[in-house]
């Protein structure tokens, strides 16, 4: 057995709809290159989000929690440090987490330096990315 790492793409868009792909049988949508990437991919068809708008979003897609439990219920809320996400517990395991995009964020002020940047905007990427 190989106990080299398989590399993995997680790509969340929260801006299409479901059906606009090829590869969701869209007969008006040309998407070649996801098409192909779909066809070696695991996809996702019964996706369903538990909040809106994007930043709870992903906060609810990222730590696997409602957003009853992480109350990050809206973009600028910020999300509790004692719950993981993915990110960091790839690492736990050897994984070095990259996140691109715009991914909102605001990080938990309570463990935050009076000066640091990350209090003062909720553009920063998750902890652990």
């Amino acid at each position: 057995m190989s106990n080299t790492k398989k590399s993995v793409l997680f790509i969340c868009a929260d801006q299409w709809r479901w059906d606009c792909f090829g590869f969701m049988n869209h007969k008006y949508a040309l998407t070649p290159n996801l098409d192909k990437l779909a066809k070696t991919s695991t996809v996702f068809k019964s996706h369903f989000t538990g909040i809106v708008p994007c930043g709870p979003a992903r906060a609810t897609m990222l730590t696997g929690l409602y957003p009853f439990i992480h109350r990050s219920v809206r973009n600028g809320s910020p999300l509790d440090k004692r719950f993981t996400n993915i990110a960091k517990e790839v690492r736990k395991v050897g994984y070095d987490p990259k996140l691109f995009g715009y991914t909102d964020t605001t990080w938990d002020p309570r463990f935050l330096d009076d000066i640091d940047e990350k209090k003062f905007t909720y553009e920063s990427p998750m902890e652990g990315f």
